[in-house]
């Protein structure tokens, strides 16, 4: 075999190991699981619309909902959450749609008391005002939960969300370093609510573009997930990649299907570059 038709063949493999990096995020196979931060799972409601991969939580509830899929070493998790205003269940008989608590995303998940979450609330934890998690943060947090202890890496107490706001996400690890960035329209007053209209004018909107790297070790295979504390919230355009070498045994068969083809490929080009 010449060297070009051994170039030839490498360029066919490192492009279909582009293409075999994605993984297919199907959230109607992702399991229901208790929330990450104490036991405040609901029972109440369940989460709607994972057939449309836009799991959504209708009424005041609590839970997890964590991915099929197991990720080995490096990843990158992302796509868009919004808190809403509720419309029915729960909420609607205790005669209000406003809300002020938590939700967010877990990664490297192993369980309940072991995982990162990244929890985010509107509410301060004051006056009955908003939920806490259980590190008794508010605002935006980071939190690494091993064996049931909950440790803080970082939180931005200044940082609140606002309803009906959809807000882009982002997290990756590459070796031991993680990264997460959040952008989208932020209010610095806790337990503000509503929408931004104009006849609301106290709510002190500013879009933000908060990026974060850590380093830690500790959980560097998991699965992913979206959770809510007593909260609705909306989660959309989920997407989960791989790097190209990097397949779990755990991992969707689509990316089996896809090397295969890959594969197939080479052998076609191969006969291709021999006839000639």
């Amino acid at each position: 075999m010449t060297l070009i038709k051994i170039v030839g063949i490498a360029a066919v493999v490192l492009s279909c190991s582009a293409q075999a990096s994605q993984i297919v995020v199907d959230t109607s196979f992702w399991t229901e699981s208790v929330s990450p931060s104490s036991n405040r799972n609901s029972t109440n409601d369940t989460w709607a619309r994972v057939h449309s991969n836009t799991p959504t939580k209708l009424s005041n509830s609590s839970g997890a909902l964590i991915s099929d899929f197991s990720l080995d070493g490096n990843f990158n998790f992302s796509g868009i959450f919004s808190p809403t205003f509720a419309t029915n269940g729960s909420c609607a008989s205790e005669n209000t749609c406003d809300d002020d608590d938590i939700l967010g995303l877990v990664f490297g998940w192993q369980d309940a008391d072991n995982h990162y979450r990244l929890g985010w609330s509107q509410g301060d934890g004051t006056n009955s005002s908003g939920l806490k998690d259980i590190t008794g943060k508010t605002g935006l947090f980071l939190v690494k939960e091993e064996n049931g202890n909950s440790n803080t890496i970082m939180n931005w107490g200044n940082d609140f969300w606002i309803e009906d706001v959809e807000y882009i996400f982002d997290i990756s690890r590459v070796a031991d370093t993680i990264s997460f960035g959040l952008k989208g329209l932020m209010q610095n007053i806790p337990g503000v609510q509503g929408a931004v209209v104009p006849s609301e004018p106290e709510i002190d909107g500013v879009f933000k573009n908060i990026e974060f790297s850590v380093f830690d070790n500790t959980f560097t295979n998991g699965r992913v997930g979206i959770y809510t504390e007593s909260q609705t919230a909306l989660f959309k355009s989920l997407n989960v990649s791989v790097p190209s070498q990097v397949v779990s045994a755990s991992a969707p068969a689509t990316i089996i299907f896809t090397m295969f083809g890959c594969l197939a490929l080479v052998f076609t080009r191969h006969k291709v570059f021999k006839k000639h």
